[in-house]
């Protein structure tokens, strides 16, 4: 006997389509691999949109946080602007006085010998030619009125009128006389000193210290949500972690704003700098300040707590200047 054996039948699909009229209908046989290989194909389909739709809320996540970054970078050159033109300004000044210092101890330390004007290489005590000693210094210095009083007992140099050494006052008239004349110049340079304290109160309004002792642990700029589960946010200032009822001190000289519960950033100080700059400490336990106040680097302003929406005891605090937040540990030193 014997035994023939037949393959087996490949497994495959059959889709059949039985249209609503009498017609005859259709069917379609689809091997097992085809379908498998359709599915799969879908599979990547959907896994390659989701690869991209990911790779675009990033890209649009990076794209916010460098527009964000991109003004802040541009708020803090237009600041490094004003303060280089500020330093060029204030070095001129300090310039002038400097040469006014050299100019005044050179005259001072100067014996009379150097200070004398030389009339001619003869005698000292004979005319020169051309007209008298009185007359040459009116047609050197036509209409200065200290060489009108001055005489022959005196000598010019650059409308500076000094005693003469051959002069009948004593030492002590000629010293008054070149004294008052130094005093004439000192209105001259009260531009300059205005100038300097005004660059001495930008100095101490500008927010320079820790606004209390802890650790940064958290960052200006784009962070995770620390209360949510995902998402991204701007983190307006820097987190510091330290021990409920710590002193939170003023960055700078300033003038209290607000005090209050603002939100989510609780009980809420904010202080006004001027020269456009100001600070807010957020979650404090209490205040040590009132709207209102006048406050000085360094003073006691509140208390650290954790008031508002926060995960813990710290606080929140944040520079802005010119009415955008800037990175604040750019303006603070370690104590």
């Amino acid at each position: 006997m014997i035994v023939v054996s037949t393959p087996e039948k490949k497994r495959c699909f059959t889709i059949m389509i039985v249209p609503h009229s009498e017609e005859a209908t259709y069917s379609m046989r689809l091997p097992l691999y085809a379908v498998q290989i359709l599915v799969a194909l879908l599979v990547l389909v959907v896994i390659a949109f989701c690869v991209l739709g990911y790779a675009y809320l990033r890209a649009s996540a990076l794209a916010e946080e460098a527009n964000v970054l991109r003004e802040v970078n541009r708020a803090q050159q237009d600041e490094i602007n004003a303060l280089a033109l500020e330093t060029q300004k204030m070095m001129e000044q300090m310039r002038e006085v400097d040469e006014l210092i050299d100019m005044v101890t050179e005259k001072l330390e100067a014996s009379p010998e150097e200070l004398e004007v030389e009339l001619d290489a003869g005698d000292p005590g004979e005319e020169p030619d051309g007209g008298g000693f009185d007359d040459q210094q009116s047609r050197l210095y036509p209409g200065n009125p200290h060489i009108a009083s001055a005489g022959n007992n005196a000598y010019v140099d650059h409308d500076r009128v000094y005693g003469s050494r051959f002069a009948s006052g004593s030492i002590m008239d000629r010293a008054a006389d070149n004294i008052a004349f130094l005093q004439s110049m000192v209105p001259d340079r009260s531009g300059t000193l205005d100038a300097v304290g005004g660059y001495v109160e930008r100095i101490n309004a500008k927010p320079s210290i820790m606004p209390t002792r802890g650790r940064i642990v958290s960052g200006f700029g784009m962070r995770r949500i620390p209360y949510a589960s995902s998402g991204y946010q701007f983190h307006n200032g820097v987190d510091i972690v330290g021990a409920r009822g710590a002193a939170i001190w003023a960055a700078a000289d300033g003038k209290v704003t607000y005090t209050g519960y603002r939100g989510s950033l609780g009980n809420l100080v904010i202080i006004d700098h001027d020269y456009g700059y100001e600070t807010y400490y957020a979650h404090l336990a209490g205040f040590a300040v009132e709207s209102g106040e006048e406050v000085k680097r360094g003073e006691t302003i509140g208390y650290m707590g954790s008031t508002g929406r926060t995960t813990g005891t710290h606080l929140h605090y944040e520079v802005h200047y010119e009415g955008s937040p800037v990175n604040p540990v750019n303006y603070m030193k370690q104590q």
